[in-house]
């Protein structure tokens, strides 16, 4: 099983600034996988309207908050996911 992605560099927005976890650089143009497993069956069954299983994304902005984390993607802008249906690719 792989795990799922980072969120390093993500924008947090626990934080009141809203500075960027853990990172100053920021994620965009990173690689990850649609694992479609992890997260409720609706996240799932909305993520699945756009993507395929396996397919490979490129990450535009990520959103970390305190109990769950929310993923853009240049391929789907305007529409976030639950970063926990994705892995890194390396």
């Amino acid at each position: 099983m792989l795990e799922t992605m980072s969120l390093i560099g993500g924008i947090d927005t626990y934080d009141r600034d809203f500075k960027r976890f853990k990172s100053e650089e920021s994620p965009k143009g990173r690689k990850v996988v649609f694992l479609n497993y992890n997260g409720y069956d609706i996240q799932r069954e909305h993520a699945n309207q756009y993507f395929s299983e396996g397919e490979v994304l490129t990450v535009k902005e990520i959103y970390v908050g305190r109990s769950s984390s929310e993923v853009e993607f240049e391929e789907c802008s305007g529409k976030r996911f639950n970063t926990v249906m994705f892995a890194d690719v390396n």
